[in-house]
């Protein structure tokens, strides 16, 4: 079973929703939002979708995981203003037409699942085509200058009356990724479940070079959603791009 179908029951204890993240969308364009289309990238089981559709004239959530998709189509099938699909992030240009989006939104370290700089080169290319001419693209990663550089191994445990999950890092300078292992453990039946899976760790210099490769030229960083600048001692790295 697929890592994030097995935790999938328990992602919203996992993941609640970050408030945080609607203001930080909220301040990115100078448009309504009852006038703005979204694309959210890695929506998991959607909720970050659904309060979008809230207020904005039209959210299309994406993700790989049938499970998750599956239900967030439950949830939010009463929303004439939201769709979700099951959609490779890669394949924006092709699933899309050009100049479809406003924002483009990809929170939650979900860009690090591509394999290699190329793929995501390939990535902010797409979202380029697919955003309008002032359209911004959004996304936080870890901030993986501070895990290589202070020698990070792990990040917060999350805990709360219903699972504990762990995270641990193991960097590989060779490949330029880090094993990102996580125990899942379940409080009701004593279970857990264990996976590990390779990330891409791009460091802040990389992720510029390759949106500039990519033709965006304005491009912010911040240290969280409070648009706080972004530091060495940063646990996100977050972007705005245009």
């Amino acid at each position: 079973m697929d890592f994030y179908e097995s935790i999938s029951k328990y992602y919203h204890y996992i993941f609640p929703l970050n408030k945080m993240q609607l203001d930080f969308i909220g301040k990115s364009h100078h448009q309504a939002k009852d006038e703005l289309s979204i694309l959210d990238i890695g929506c998991a089981i959607g909720d970050l979708s659904l309060e979008l559709a809230e207020t904005y004239q039209k959210v299309i959530g994406i993700d790989l995981d049938k499970g998750m998709i599956d239900k967030s189509i439950t949830k939010g099938k009463n929303y004439k203003n939201l769709e979700f699909h099951l959609q490779n992030m890669l394949e924006l240009d092709t699933a899309f037409g050009p100049n479809s989006f406003d924002i483009i939104a990809c929170f939650g370290n979900t860009l690090v699942h591509l394999n290699s700089d190329e793929e995501v080169l390939q990535f902010f290319r797409n979202a380029k085509a697919v955003l309008k001419k002032d359209g911004k693209l959004l996304f936080q990663i870890i901030n993986y200058d501070r895990i290589i550089d202070q020698k990070i191994d792990h990040l917060p445990t999350i805990e709360n009356e219903v699972i504990k999950f762990e995270r641990n890092y193991e960097y590989h300078s060779s490949l330029g990724k880090v094993d990102f292992e996580t125990i899942l453990s379940i409080k009701e039946n004593d279970n857990s479940i264990q996976n590990c899976i390779a990330l891409l760790a791009l460091r802040k210099s990389k992720v510029e070079e390759l949106l500039q490769k990519a033709g965006f030229t304005n491009i912010s960083f911040f240290g969280n959603f409070k648009r706080e600048d972004l530091t060495e001692n940063s646990m996100p790295l977050i972007v705005e791009a245009s």
